[in-house]
């Protein structure tokens, strides 16, 4: 590939990574609000965690995956026209699965599920024809790790719009259970396993690192999103079972990763360690609530635990991940090192708020956690406020 064309590449998977942390910010900002309208005023927490995690996770993984997908397999990004539809598709999906739930509007609901899953389906179909176009092989195994990942978040969004539209065949408890794990560890849980042997090296300005467990791992995600599925009608103790699975996968990739950087890894500073401290998070929520579920005890989707593995686990990884590509998405030359030292200076701010407010959600102190969690909001606006962008003396 000559040098102009590679610069194109780069360009495009930067310009649709952006578009869509765009987009995904929003949902975070009115995420951030309806919490603290539920703290003041009291409710359900519902609305604010679909805000973040079916708004601005689901748009986050969009542009990472497809941008890291470009990149790390040297191939050429999708048509504009489909990944602007993917982004659209997925916003609006999630604007109106927001809207039709709170409101109680069924043809609103189905229609913003329709079109998450439609986003979703689009995202796998893209991701394919990327990595098939590649003339590298480095990133299969992400790519399938991310395939995987998709199929259970389209299952998990099928099930959520089912439970929204109130066209539930069966159980409620059993098909909820179903839906967040399918969600939080078989959706979300996957992308991060396939993205940690090439993105903590990148942090740490390491070449990618990645040994059997990595492959193992692939298995076990499968097998993972498998049993969790089969949950449906075997019960929450195959949801325990699969959510158990999961995070094996997640520890396994993990540890190999880490051990292999050893203190290499800590170049990455405050990226390197939101990712690690966020995945370890929501790796001991998978294990803990996986045991509870074996052993009889009833899902409890908005618990203390629950809670923290979201903010202190999915959060945290989301906000590391962004404080090493946002700089890089702002511009390269001199922007860049200034811009790194911007999102990456006064790292106790970030790595208190994010894990206090975890533990503090664990004790069932919500309000204490939740303004912690402002305090750590405040402090990413900030931060990306201050960065230089393209274009900028």
């Amino acid at each position: 590939m000559t040098a102009p064309r590679r610069g194109r590449r780069v360009e495009e998977s930067h310009r649709l990574a952006l578009a869509s942390f765009r987009l995904g910010g929003i949902f975070l900002i009115v995420a951030v609000g309806w919490g603290a309208w539920t703290l003041w005023r009291g409710g359900s927490w519902w609305g604010p965690l679909h805000s973040f995690l079916v708004g601005t996770v689901v748009l986050a993984i969009s542009g990472a995956s497809q941008m890291f997908t470009i990149t790390w397999s040297a191939a050429p990004a999708p048509a504009r026209v489909v990944t602007a539809g993917q982004r659209w598709g997925s916003a609006l999906g999630a604007a109106l699965v927001l809207i039709g739930v709170s409101k109680g509007i069924v043809p609103v609901v189905v229609a913003g599920a329709i079109l998450v899953i439609g986003s979703l389906t689009t995202l796998a179909v893209s991701l394919v024809a990327t990595v098939r176009r590649s003339l590298l092989r480095r990133f299969d195994l992400s790519a399938r790790f991310y395939l995987v990942a998709v199929a259970a978040g389209a299952v998990g969004v099928l099930l959520g719009g089912m439970l929204g539209s109130g066209m539930v065949v069966g159980s409620y408890q059993e098909i909820r259970t179903v839906h967040m794990h399918l969600n939080l560890v078989g959706f979300i849980g996957m992308v991060i396993v396939g993205t940690l042997p090439t993105l903590l090296p990148t942090l740490a300005h390491h070449k990618a690192v990645s040994g059997r467990e990595a492959v193992a791992g692939l298995w076990l995600a499968l097998a993972a999103v498998v049993t969790m599925a089969a949950g449906l009608v075997g019960g929450d103790v195959y949801v325990g079972a699969g959510s158990t699975i999961g995070a094996v996968a997640l520890f396994a990739v993990l540890s190999g990763v880490v051990f292999r950087l050893g203190r290499r890894g800590l170049v990455g500073r405050l990226a390197y360690l939101q990712v690690v401290s966020g995945s370890v998070w929501l790796g001991a929520w998978a294990l803990a609530d996986g045991a509870r579920l074996m052993s009889g005890a009833d899902s409890v989707p908005f618990s203390g635990l629950t809670i923290a593995a979201v903010v202190a686990g999915i959060a945290q990884i989301l906000v590391g991940s962004l404080a090493y590509l946002i700089p890089v998405l702002a511009g390269p030359g001199p922007k860049l090192p200034r811009n790194f030292e911007k999102t990456h200076r006064r790292p106790w701010i970030p790595m208190t708020a994010a894990n206090l407010s975890g533990g503090l959600l664990l004790l069932g102190w919500v309000t204490p956690a939740l303004l912690l969690v402002g305090v750590w909001a405040l402090d990413i606006g900030l931060r990306v406020l201050g960065l230089e962008w393209r274009g900028e003396a």
